[in-house]
């Protein structure tokens, strides 16, 4: 039988707010560290039962935050501060939930890009809400339509990290790195948590066609919304849910997040 989180839908925060201070807390914090502190560690935290042979499809809490603390502190390395622009250019899958619970963590501003339709690529070269990004995480399949549009728009990228690139297509020495070789364990010094203000941004969802119309700034505070929204929809420990569960209009982000701040498991199918 599922057990309920203590206070269902409420956030643990590292300064609470008060009549003078806003506080402070984390969205990674939420989704990932308290259920771990709080026992849970061996729990499933994200299922991907169609990964290809040999690629992880299980993962707990306690692993999550290991792959999320790698990826945040690869991040880290390469010059991504609270603040910095980091282009997720990814289908849904295991490494864009890593993607946005590493910036969130290390306090970046992701931006999610999760088909590689052209209007959709294009938006990333001209959106006033895209600061020319730090990072760029991108599928080695949409590598050249993303690059080439920052590129033209001189918002071309510090460093590039590709997901399953072509052989012999990544050069460190010129600022591109393989997922894989970053990922691997030691590699770096695992991210702490940053202390944030609920108002600090983290997720920028881009409009609708080509005009940008209709871009969402999402801060590290739309955490209370998503952990109210998945107490409502009834996502609690022990429960399982899909993407295309999201009850709301942030699909397939509240999806892939709101489940994890409530301890449920998202499952990718």
């Amino acid at each position: 039988m599922a057990r309920p989180t203590p206070e269902a839908g409420a956030l643990d925060w590292f300064i609470r707010p008060s009549a003078t201070s806003a506080g402070t807390l984390n969205l990674s914090f939420n989704a990932l560290d308290r259920h771990v502190v709080r026992g849970r560690a061996d729990e499933p935290a994200l299922l991907n039962p169609s990964a290809p042979a040999g690629e992880r499809s299980f993962f707990s809490f306690a692993g999550l935050l290991e792959q999320v603390g790698q990826l945040g502190g690869a991040l880290r390395e390469l010059g991504v501060t609270p603040g910095s622009t980091v282009v997720l250019a990814l289908p849904v899958g295991p490494e864009l939930v890593l993607g946005l619970l590493a910036c969130a963590r290390v306090g970046a501003v992701a931006v999610p890009l999760v088909d590689d339709a052209p209007g959709a690529v294009r938006r990333l070269g001209h959106d006033a809400a895209v600061d020319r990004p730090t990072v760029v995480l991108v599928d080695g399949s949409w590598r050249t339509a993303v690059g080439d549009v920052l590129a033209q728009a001189g918002r071309a990228p510090d460093y590039e990290v590709v997901l399953r690139p072509e052989p012999g297509t990544v050069d460190a020495t010129a600022g591109s790195f393989d997922l894989a070789v970053l990922m691997r364990p030691g590699s770096f010094q695992p991210a702490a948590c940053a202390e944030l203000a609920p108002q600090s941004p983290f997720l920028v969802r881009l409009g609708g066609g080509d005009d940008a119309a209709g871009t969402t700034v999402h801060d590290q505070g739309w955490a209370a919304e998503l952990a109210a929204t998945a107490a409502t929809a009834g996502w609690l420990p022990g429960t399982y849910v899909h993407p295309a569960d999201d009850p709301t209009d942030a699909a397939p982000y509240a999806a892939l997040l709101g489940p994890l701040l409530l301890g449920a498991a998202v499952e990718l199918r």
